[in-house]
């Protein structure tokens, strides 16, 4: 690290592949929706129906601001037409942030559009995100050719991470832009970092939670509210276990402090309606709320729902499989349903199930159980997701028989597969080389969001993978149940929907789902 100024912090240039970060000016780039990707081929524009504020870019900005290491604007491809800007050849660098596995299809049609389409060097081009961080230099090198992979820990390392506030970036928004993010759900970075390590996840698992500066977030997003005259906010808060403070070993003060803050921050905000949800897992969210003090302020501050992981499979062999550390399944979830009801909040049950260990006997049991907490319990709500046994980042990527298979390679030459690694995206020929396991995690995967459609309580929309000819995503009979579920949202889509045109409109059919978020 070279010397510096006081108050600035600057990096030695690093040598193209050793994870640089962007200098200079820079346009951090947001890439579409994965489904409203309008830089393939000739795809006409028109903004993302459910837009979120890009937080990730954001808070990378901030940082290379904070330590003079950039000049960055934001670009977000949700609401702009990247092919309308005026001056990409202007900047020094480009940002390019990818959130997840799916993300990687339209982050690499934002890296071709500029390095192929516009000519530009492929060395101002940054890669970042949880998306890319775990994919090694060789597998990035043919998916973003030419480009620098940037891991999280040059920016997330330097001095005051954890620390920073958004405003000034937000500043810069244009209001209309700002309107339409405040109309949709916000982003509240609340903490990152969960000790266990279930094997489909791809996020930071296996380590110790650890806390943004949630109060400064979350007057940033009240100030924004009242500057636009909004009435109602609603927030995801990003942990990815909200209660796991109140596990054995953690600290259940970190927690209630950080609930203190927000209910104290509500208070000058009084004509503002405020609402948030999160993740948790049954055993902690028990733990946590038998202190009635940790309920209050859990309601105090505005919440009204809480998603409950993969807990819902019913399996406790499959529980171990995904290495979830639940024992106690159905009556750690039945005691926290209970709560939940008897509180006025909403529990989200969050399938992932078709993992390898699988049978039909594991998924007719978890149907079972689907069926059961949805009838029991008539505030649940339904969200299942077709796992995706192997996705950058999670525990199986890497694993023997993966790596260097017909479906890995297949991701890494065309990378429009990584689509297929969305967990809303129905089991496919990426995920499930074996027809048969598909076929029939699909039959389940169907058939369970159909019952929560009947209830008129779903809040997942399952979504047509990328395919060969002839790789079957479905029999005829799963086929009869999807037509009537998509019905409810596209209907001109569906009339003579059949085996044989589903993979031609399955960017159409995806483009009408409505988003999971």
């Amino acid at each position: 690290m070279a010397s510096s100024p006081p108050g600035r912090l600057v990096l030695t240039p690093a040598p193209l592949g050793d994870s640089p970060v962007p200098t200079g000016r820079t346009l951090m780039i947001h890439p579409p929706y994965v489904h409203d990707n309008y830089l393939t081929g000739d795809a006409l524009f028109s903004p993302d129906r459910l837009p979120f504020l890009p937080v990730a870019p954001l808070y990378a900005a901030e940082l290379l601001e904070t330590h003079g290491l950039a000049e960055p604007t934001l670009f977000d491809c949700q609401l702009h037409d990247l092919r309308e800007h005026p001056d990409l050849e202007g900047y020094d660098s480009f940002g390019i942030s990818v959130m997840g596995a799916q993300n990687i299809t339209p982050a690499a049609h934002v890296h071709r559009y500029l390095t192929v389409d516009r000519e530009l060097p492929a060395a101002r081009v940054h890669i970042g995100g949880q998306g890319i961080e775990r994919l090694s230099r060789e597998e990035f090198g043919r998916i973003f050719p030419g480009a620098h992979k940037t891991d999280r820990q040059a920016l997330a390392g330097l001095p005051g991470a954890m620390d920073i506030d958004l405003q000034r970036q937000l500043d810069r928004l244009p209001e209309p832009d700002l309107r339409i993010y405040l109309a949709h759900e916000m982003t509240l970075p609340f903490s990152q970092g969960c000790l266990f390590g279930c094997s489909f996840c791809g996020a930071q698992t296996r380590r110790r939670e650890s806390f943004f500066n949630v109060r400064a977030h979350f007057d940033t997003a009240c100030r924004l509210a009242t500057r636009f005259g909004v009435s109602s906010l609603y927030l995801y808060c990003t942990s990815l276990d909200f209660f796991q403070q109140g596990l054995p070993g953690g600290d259940l003060d970190q927690l209630t402090g950080q609930l203190e803050s927000i209910i104290e921050l509500k208070e000058r905000y009084p004509d503002l309606d405020i609402g948030m949800h999160a993740l948790t897992r049954a055993d902690s969210y028990n733990a946590a709320m038998r202190s009635e003090h940790v309920r209050d302020l859990v309601l105090r501050a505005g919440f009204d729902r809480f998603g409950f992981g993969a807990d819902g499979a019913a399996s406790v062999e499959v529980l171990r499989a995904m290495r979830k550390h639940a024992d106690t399944l159905r009556s750690d979830l039945i005691t926290a349903f209970q709560h939940m009801e008897e509180n006025s909040l909403t529990p989200e049950i969050l399938y992932v199930f078709g993992i390898p260990e699988d049978t039909e006997e594991t998924l007719a049991e978890t149907r079972a159980l689907c069926g059961l907490l949805l009838e029991t319990f008539p505030s649940s709500e339904y969200r299942g997701f077709p796992a995706k046994n192997e996705i950058p980042g999670n525990a199986n990527w890497n694993r023997k028989g993966w790596r260097g298979s017909a479906e890995h390679l297949r991701l890494l030459d065309e990378p429009d597969y990584f689509l297929n690694l969305g967990f809303e995206t129905l089991a496919n020929e990426i995920s499930h080389p074996d027809p048969a396991m598909r076929l029939m995690v699909n039959h389940y995967a169907v058939d369970m969001s159909m019952h929560a459609h009947e209830l008129g309580r779903v809040r997942s929309y399952l979504t047509v993978p990328v395919s060969r000819p002839g790789a079957e995503i479905m029999d005829e009979h799963t086929l009869g149940a999807f037509r009537e579920i998509t019905a409810h949202y596209a209907p001109g889509l569906v009339a003579d929907l059949d085996t044989g045109n589903l993979a031609a409109r399955r960017a159409a059919l995806n483009a009408a789902i409505p988003k999971d978020y």
